[in-house]
């Protein structure tokens, strides 16, 4: 319940300034409600001994100072402000502790203690955020060291931007505003591409996503549509059926390393596992039909019928499977193994130079482009070619949706004029017959 007039008159704020040898003193304010607190604190605001009337608890309005009607106005607002605190606070059983003044009046003036900084700030929330990643679970599973790796980028990111702009921004600036300004810095100081920042964005989502989580003050613009992820199209590449037949029956000439990778390449290309399951597979996933895994990114238990490639590398390793090998050298390792079986059919896409390690569009050798990603998307792509029921490539694959599978699906402009020349050669023969 609330107070009513009888007990309203047990309750009283009072404004006060105690008068020292200096020339200012501090306003303070006093809270009591009968017997049960009676607490002072400073205000946060000081003045001239001789501009403070005592009978009216404010400033003269015959003051000189300049923030006349802003400290009688704060005073004023504080006021109601400390009586409707306490009556939520003490109406809803919260401790009326010996602080609670001073928090409240802390309150008040959206003020935090340092350690408290990230309750109001967001790069603060964010700093406090990141090193506990490593104890986070994602459907069940610790974060892999690269999800971890890219909150932390994006927090270096938004510490510079805050430098670039001479700004500390709060949760509620982290409005349509602050999306542009971000967006604009990426592109035209860091160069950056729209993908990466789009990544960039992604991540700051999640932060704000987080922060409401927390009941802390969040503007809503991260949910508009407007705050949106840039978004370039991708020129990703695969390899098609003869290509993957071709790299299987190269003669690696007894170079253990190289067939070894291969063996894995292969192994990716005809279950599209990510590379992080491919790594974990065992004797003990190995069914009679069929390999059986809980994929380590998204917890799925997925049953993939065994391709007859995938079967023969593992009959001629006599029932083992290939040594796991690292994700940076996986990528070295398989573009040295495309390159030796002559993949080098010439398309457009990208990678990363020399000159300043950033994504670089134009005309390469295939080989050139291959990734741990080009397993997954070959996979897809070449069963969605054969026609097989987007259903069952979804089920091998573990895509939840049809919209995320398309995004892997990868038909290149050979298979697009291929159709094409089919449909001209039949026009021409209308035309000589």
């Amino acid at each position: 319940m609330l107070f009513g007039k009888n007990s309203a008159k047990k309750m009283n704020v009072k404004y006060f300034i105690i008068k020292g040898k200096k020339k200012y003193s501090s306003i303070y304010v006093r809270f009591w409600d009968s017997n049960r607190t009676d607490q002072k604190t400073k205000v946060g605001f000081s003045i001239e001994n001789n501009e403070w009337s005592k009978p009216k608890q404010r400033l003269k309005i015959s003051a000189t100072s300049t923030n006349i009607d802003l400290i009688n106005n704060k005073l004023e607002t504080l006021e109601k402000y400390i009586v409707d605190k306490y009556n939520k606070d003490y109406n809803s059983s919260c401790i009326i502790g010996k602080k609670w003044l001073k928090e409240t009046v802390d309150s008040f003036h959206n003020r935090k203690s340092p350690n408290e900084a990230y309750k109001i700030y967001f790069l603060d929330w964010i700093k406090q955020y990141t090193p506990k990643l490593h104890n986070q679970l994602h459907n069940g599973n610790p974060l892999s060291e690269n999800t971890i790796k890219n909150y932390k980028t994006t927090e270096s990111k938004i510490e510079d931007f805050e430098k670039y702009k001479n700004k500390k921004y709060t949760h509620e600036e982290i409005d349509l505003d602050f999306h542009r300004d971000f967006i604009h810095y990426c592109k035209n100081e860091l160069k950056i591409n729209n993908n990466t920042t789009g990544l960039l964005i992604g991540r700051i989502k999640t932060f704000c996503k987080n922060i409401e989580f927390e009941n802390l003050p969040i503007s809503p613009m991260y949910k508009h549509k407007n705050f949106y992820k840039p978004k370039n199209e991708t020129h990703d590449i695969y390899l098609n059926e003869d290509e993957i037949n071709k790299i299987l029956k190269h003669d690696f000439k007894g170079v253990k390393r190289l067939i070894n990778t291969r063996d894995l390449f292969i192994i990716g290309l005809r279950t599209g596992l990510r590379l992080s399951d491919i790594s974990q597979l065992t004797e003990n996933n190995l069914l009679e039909n069929s390999i059986n895994i809980t994929t380590k990114k998204t917890n799925q238990n997925l049953n993939i019928p065994i391709h007859p490639q995938v079967r023969e590398i593992i009959k001629k390793r006599n029932g083992k499977l290939p040594t796991s090998i690292s994700r940076q050298n996986f990528n070295l390792y398989i573009k040295e193994v495309t390159q030796k079986a002559g993949i080098k059919t010439k398309v457009f896409g990208s990678k990363k130079t020399e000159e300043n390690n950033r994504k670089q569009e134009g005309i390469y050798e295939k080989w050139e482009l291959v990734s741990s990603h080009t397993c997954r998307r070959s996979f897809a792509t070449n069963l969605f070619l054969q026609g097989i029921d987007t259903r069952l490539i979804m089920n091998a694959t573990g895509h939840k949706s049809e919209k995320q599978l398309r995004s892997y699906v990868k038909s290149s402009q050979d298979q697009k004029n291929k159709v094409i020349n089919e449909l001209w050669k039949n026009q021409n023969k209308i035309i000589n017959e």
